[in-house]
């Protein structure tokens, strides 16, 4: 007597956990498109770039020791650049409402830009660094002889990696103000 009123309820949970199953994983007409924010440190490392899509507006940002206001497009996007505290950023929902409550944004390589490595001997940023302080320091001493009047000026129409050109400057600089003292 005891065995079918426990099979009425085990079948009973059973159809109920299948069903509401089978409700959870049916795509609904008015889904709301997953949200997403992704961290871009820059290649020199001194800033963030942190953009967002698929977001409602209000938004706030929070990177652990505060929170700011997001501007958020129509389109449910956004995009700042922010000195680099650290890389770990949370997007907070402003009202209780909103769907995707908070989206941790995720880490990406730092973008090098579509600047070719330099055709020197050698990759990476020591070698660019080191091309880059002999060259700098070449422009600064002969901008001095010129005048002293007008500091050299990098011309990036060359290929050449940021590393390089962020030496070649620091060096330009130097060879010049020494030089012109």
């Amino acid at each position: 007597m005891h065995l079918h009123p426990r099979r009425a309820v085990v079948s009973l949970l059973a159809s109920s956990l299948a069903l509401s199953g089978a409700i959870v994983l049916a795509p609904t007409a008015g889904a709301v498109p997953a949200a997403s924010c992704t961290v871009t440190p820059a290649a020199n490392g001194t800033f963030v770039t942190i953009s967002g899509e698929g977001f409602t507006a209000p938004r706030n940002l929070n990177d652990g020791e505060s929170t700011e206001p997001l501007n958020v497009d129509a389109n449910g996007n956004f995009l700042l650049k922010r000195f680099q505290k650290n890389v770990d950023y949370t997007v907070l929902a402003v009202n209780e409402d909103q769907s995707n409550i908070f989206v941790n944004c995720r880490m990406v390589q730092p973008d090098t830009g579509t600047a070719q490595p330099s055709s020197t001997t050698g990759t990476g940023d020591r070698n660019d660094r080191v091309q880059g302080r002999i060259a700098g320091d070449l422009a600064g001493r002969d901008a001095a002889e010129t005048s002293c009047s007008e500091r050299p000026m990098p011309d990036r129409s060359q290929n050449h990696t940021d590393a390089y050109w962020e030496a070649w400057v620091q060096a330009a600089d130097r060879a010049f103000d020494r030089a012109c003292a």
